[in-house]
């Protein structure tokens, strides 16, 4: 039953480390607002076949996209020349919950059932349990230095060395770390300037300084107080099922129960001054600062167009950009500024986000993806008007 219940729910993907902070390097205002952009947005719409895209990543040329229905390779110096990686010529599962590049170069895909997959000297190679994999569900991988980090839904693995090798897999379960890990259901991995690993699960923050692990939850400050959404998050969930759920299930949450979990991590950035941004199901954004371990929350209270914070991603000036249920904000740390289908977005969810060549950002979206255009000197996407 827990599993189905992940599969009526899952929505975000995760992101790379962020560069350093530039909008967000001064201290948060004490009061923040929100602002609808007042243009037509310039946008470039692209329609695929598929549900939704859940992962963006560019590599040089190229744009990785990942959706229900495989993995496209995207040359964006080009109007249409793209290639498919499916379960037909290397994957062992057509969903895709992240695609993240390692230090080589190389592209590796976390599956929804398939493990992970990774392209080596032209060929795809998999990894699944039999290897050391906790799970067949892959929901985020991260590099650091030498390390491989995988956040599935079975706890999350490290890697030291070559993943082929059995003794190179180190595993963290709520068992093993003795209820150090929040839980098992693991949907994001960080680490701060420290070295401390952060883990974003269904039932809070776990922290792990190499020896002590330690939890956050909403009794410790994480996500926004009921009473705070419950109005903006009436009637939320059942766009979902429709939607984004619609492939995984054949029925949709129960609403009443299902529209307000903010233990539930959703989407995990870092950014430059160590600060966790943090995007929780219905109970809006939150930023831990990892230095003085204390919480500060955001909701549409606060400017947020949306409580269900289904991505993250620090933009090219150092503002937080961010993928709602309400469409897409840029946050610099005093004035949440939202673009919503009035503005041209081709729709309301924003599932994944990306920055590109050219002064691009790329957003994915419900069987689609838009590219808005960055003016270099403003970091505001371009307007028709």
């Amino acid at each position: 039953m827990k599993r189905i219940l992940h599969l009526l729910i899952i929505s975000a993907l995760f992101v790379a480390p962020a560069p350093c902070a530039l909008a967000l390097d001064k201290p948060l205002a004490k009061e923040t607002k929100g602002t609808l952009y007042p243009h037509i947005l310039k946008t470039d719409r692209y329609t695929l076949n598929a549900r939704n895209v859940k992962a963006l990543t560019q590599a040089g040329r190229y744009l990785w996209i990942g959706t229900s229905m495989g993995a496209l390779r995207y040359d964006t110096a080009t109007a249409d020349n793209y290639d498919i990686v499916d379960n037909k010529n290397g994957l062992l599962s057509n969903g895709i919950f992240t695609i993240k590049i390692d230090p080589r170069g190389r592209p590796w895909i976390g599956t929804y059932g398939g493990g992970l997959s990774y392209r080596d000297d032209g060929g795809w190679l998999n990894l699944n349990t039999p290897n050391g994999l906790l799970d067949a569900f892959v929901y985020d991988v991260e590099f650091y230095d030498d390390l491989l980090w995988i956040a599935t839904w079975s706890g999350a693995n490290l890697v030291k060395g070559d993943p082929f090798k059995r003794a190179s897999w180190q595993s963290f379960t709520v068992e093993n770390t003795g209820g150090g890990l929040a839980d098992n259901w693991v949907y994001g991995i960080e680490r701060d300037s420290g070295g401390r690993v952060w883990f974003g699960t269904e039932s809070g923050v776990s922290l792990w300084d190499g020896r002590v692990w330690r939890s956050f939850r909403h009794e410790d400050g994480l996500g926004a107080p009921l009473e705070h959404v419950r109005e903006d998050n009436a009637g939320v969930v059942s766009p979902f099922e429709g939607g984004h759920h619609a492939g995984h299930s054949g029925s949709a949450p129960n609403q009443e129960a299902m529209d307000y979990r903010p233990n539930y991590v959703v989407s995990f950035l870092m950014d430059g001054k160590d600060r966790l941004w943090i995007g929780t199901w219905g109970g809006g954004l939150s930023m831990l600062d990892t230095r003085t371990l204390k919480f500060r929350n955001f909701t549409t209270k606060d400017g947020l167009p949306g409580n269900f914070i289904l991505a993250l991603k620090q933009g090219p000036q150092g503002d937080l950009w961010i993928g709602s249920n309400g469409g897409l904000t840029r946050f610099n740390g005093e004035r949440f500024q939202n673009f919503a289908r009035i503005n041209g977005l081709g729709g309301g969810f924003v599932f994944s986000i990306e920055f590109g060549a050219g002064h691009s950002l790329w957003l994915g979206g419900h069987e689609a993806i838009d590219r808005l255009t960055l003016d270099p000197a403003t970091g505001e996407p371009l307007s028709l008007d």
